[in-house]
């Protein structure tokens, strides 16, 4: 898999669990999917689509987070990978603002 920088622009609607990408988008970046999951779709339907794992950068963070391989759509950037990216969204504002991590009491002695 090679290395790509690609400027997208992603919908964050709440709700949504998995980023996702439409099949066309995956093959151009050339992503592969590590398994096959089961979704169920806004409005009751499950279905069975591929998950590939995406390197995401949003100004100075990034991280690798799963993505689903969508048939067609918007690019959708969903919790996981903001909860990893330490973002949250303002409904209001209708923008992504910083947020803290969130853990069960870690030891207070450790120091990076």
């Amino acid at each position: 898999m090679g290395n790509f920088h690609v400027v997208a622009d992603l919908t964050g609607p709440t709700g949504v669990t998995e980023s996702s990408v439409p099949a066309s988008v995956a093959e151009r970046l050339e992503l592969r999917p590590t398994r096959i999951v089961s979704i169920r779709i806004a409005g009751g339907p499950r279905e069975r689509w591929p998950l590939a794992s995406v390197r995401l950068s949003l100004g100075d963070n990034e991280v690798v987070t799963p993505c689903l391989i969508v048939p067609a759509g918007a690019a959708l950037l969903g919790a996981v990978a903001l909860e990893s990216l330490l973002l949250a969204v303002d409904p209001l504002a209708k923008r992504l603002v910083p947020t803290d991590g969130y853990t069960m009491g870690a030891p207070r002695s450790v120091v990076y």
